[in-house]
């Protein structure tokens, strides 16, 4: 049987998705919530199988590559909707996360646009399933 879900994880996990401009500090979540920094972390990686701030990087990378494949937006626009103020770190991170850059997956999706489903929205798709099931 499946533990449910505690209602103050899933209210620090909906200010995270719906404030994702927003800087974050564990200490800060876990106030917000009425725990401890050490009980907020035990609880938020036994409910979502990562660190915090793991996740919250796992949502801005995720939502990065939606902006990029559905909107026009600038990669230094996205960068502010995902809440990272340096380009070079965005680069870094981004790469390191989705294997290209924000700059070479704006290259393929407009390649695709005319075809099928471009690749990278499958992935996007595989990645946000893996998201909602904590494996990330």
């Amino acid at each position: 049987m499946q533990k449910a879900a505690d209602r103050r994880i899933t209210g620090a996990l909906n200010a995270m998705a719906a404030h994702l401009r927003d800087p974050f500090t564990v200490a800060e979540l876990a106030a917000a919530v009425n725990l401890s920094t050490s009980r907020f972390a035990h609880l938020f990686r036994a409910q979502t199988g990562l660190p915090p701030l793991r996740y919250l990087h796992v949502l801005r990378m995720a939502h990065a590559r939606v902006l990029l494949e559905r909107t026009s937006l600038s990669v230094k626009e996205v960068m502010a909707e995902v809440g990272i103020s340096d380009p070079s770190h965005f680069a870094r991170a981004f790469r390191r996360f989705h294997g290209m850059s924000p700059r070479d997956l704006r290259k393929q999706v407009r390649h695709h646009a005319a075809g099928d489903t471009p690749r990278s929205a499958r992935e996007t798709q595989e990645t946000d399933s893996r998201i909602g099931q904590g494996k990330v």
